[in-house]
């Protein structure tokens, strides 16, 4: 079976917000289609892509729960059921575009 992947480039914004966890700059994600997407804290809806969790590495997935703990106060099983609930968000201004292998999403 064919493994498809699809990602997010990160901008100089995102490398620097995210680039520890992604040297590469790139992140996977769900779709190259962003979504509007309220985050909680943040007044106006943003657009977002969501990260496909289960692509990232044990140690990126322990780097990003930690980061998030960390930032938000909240415990890193608190934080993990909700990504695994509703997803995990990349907002669209980190990133300079994106990209795929799945032909099938062109005409």
């Amino acid at each position: 079976m064919k493994k498809y992947k699809t990602w997010a480039s990160l901008n100089a914004e995102g490398q620097a917000a995210w680039g520890h966890v992604f040297p590469d700059g790139e992140v996977p994600v769900q779709s190259i289609i962003a979504q509007a997407a309220t985050l909680e804290g943040i007044a106006e809806t943003e657009r977002v892509f969501l990260v496909d969790w289960r692509a990232l590495t044990e140690q990126q997935q322990n780097e990003v729960l930690e980061k998030l703990s960390k930032r938000s106060s909240a415990a890193k099983d608190a934080i993990l059921k909700d990504i695994l609930k509703i997803g995990l968000p990349l907002r669209e201004k980190y990133t300079d575009g994106c990209g795929t292998t799945r032909m099938a999403l062109f005409l």
